[in-house]
């Protein structure tokens, strides 16, 4: 960066501020802006001018895509991609994580005592990250072996990728080999090493065909309509936390059961996180899943006998 240049990383302050901004504009069709600034800023913090507001704004559509008009300073925003606001959002829940514990690291605080991970970290997943990310940024390919879990060997694969993925507290780089497209657990890639010619980078194209599932397999199955039928004590956690972008509720009045819909690829993650919700979920449509998933609990049962 030249030193006349500003720095486009976000400070503590605007991490803050742009969460609350996008997250509550997800919420409400449209806020005015004295509002709006009202809800960003804390009652104990300094409030905001709607310059800094259009400022947030102007850096959130040049910088990460998120798109917030203003119509007679009544304030949208465009969710037209609510995976894509869905994926920003998590990103600032992250940033401000870190923000927090490296505020705490500064003043000797041990914050680390009062945090317990999901899984222990592993050592090759920080560096293989960066490096991935350094390619896709810089649209080159990338060539490494990779440790396959279900043949139980190692093989080398040249990589252009497109984007990475969380799913289920592990990362994947996602693109294309000289056979389609392709994902790989970065935790088992070894000798990673960046190539010098310059592809065509397909990440959107990428994304929107891993839109519509939940996990990592597009193939499985057609993109489908499910419905799904919780008890009603999953709904809070459903709501905070929804099984895909696509969820939206029905049979609202039924007040016996919290009932969702999804279009999705129903691949076998997906059976697998409704197999883990046990008696609590019940498949309505499609017939030939619900029927898929009474099998799996049968055997499960069997099991037991």
């Amino acid at each position: 960066m030249k030193a006349n240049e500003k720095s486009t990383h976000l400070n503590t302050p605007q991490v803050y501020r742009t969460k609350v901004l996008v997250e509550t504009l997800r919420k409400f069709e449209s806020l005015d802006g004295k509002v709006l600034i009202s809800i960003i800023c804390p009652k104990d913090s300094k409030k905001i001018t709607i310059r800094t507001l259009q400022r947030d704004i102007k850096n959130l559509k040049e910088k990460f895509g998120i798109v917030i008009t203003n119509n007679n300073s009544l304030y949208s925003l465009e969710n037209d991609k609510p995976e894509y606001v869905d994926s920003f959002l998590s990103h600032l829940e992250i940033l401000s994580t870190a923000k927090l514990i490296t505020a705490d690291y500064n003043e000797n605080y041990n914050s680390l005592s009062y945090i317990e991970f999901e899984n222990e970290s592993n050592a090759n997943l920080v560096p293989n990250f960066k490096v991935l990310l350094e390619a896709i940024h810089q649209t080159l390919p990338v060539s490494f072996n990779h440790y396959s879990f279900y043949h139980l060997k190692e093989e080398k694969y040249n990589l252009k990728a497109y984007f990475l993925k969380q799913f289920q507290n592990r990362w994947y780089v996602i693109g294309e080999t000289e056979k389609g497209y392709r994902t790989f657990g970065i935790d088992r890639l070894n000798d990673i090493r960046i190539g010098k010619r310059k592809f065509k980078s397909k990440t959107e194209e990428a994304k929107d065909k891993f839109k519509n599932v939940i996990g990592l397999n597009y193939v499985d199955h057609k993109l489908e309509k499910i419905h799904l039928s919780f008890h009603p004590s999953q709904k809070p956690y459903l709501l905070s936390l929804p099984l895909h972008w696509s969820q939206k509720e029905v049979n609202i009045k039924n007040e016996s059961s919290f009932d969702i819909e999804l279009r999705i690829h129903p691949n076998f993650e997906f059976r697998q996180q409704i197999l883990k919700y046990g008696s609590l979920v019940k498949v309505v449509e499609p017939k030939w899943l619900a029927e898929e998933i009474k099998e799996e609990l049968r055997k499960g049962l069997e099991g037991y006998l």
